[in-house]
């Protein structure tokens, strides 16, 4: 404690608060550059896994509505075999 009396008896008090400003600013940096670059990637791995989830899920709801029409349309191909069945010649496939 008594060497910062002296720099500051020598140097002046500004520049002793300018020294500890600096000092201060460095730490900040520092901080911000370890722990909140570790923390922007953790985010972005997070959201990531997120987006190739949302992927795999629309190509699921794809397939699914594919299976659906072609469900649909046989059923449709059936009620029109049965209808000519019960028509006699008047409809023709």
């Amino acid at each position: 404690m008594e060497s910062w009396i002296e720099v500051a008896e020598r140097f002046g008090l500004p520049l002793v608060l300018l020294i500890g400003a600096v000092y201060g600013i460095v730490k900040l940096f520092n901080w911000m550059a370890n722990d909140m670059m570790g923390q922007i990637k953790k985010n972005e791995e997070r959201i990531e896994s997120i987006v190739i989830k949302l992927i795999d899920n629309s190509k699921k709801e794809r397939e699914l509505n594919r299976q659906n029409s072609e469900a649909i349309l046989n059923r449709m191909d059936a009620l029109v075999d049965i209808l000519v069945k019960l028509t006699g010649n008047g409809l023709r496939k």
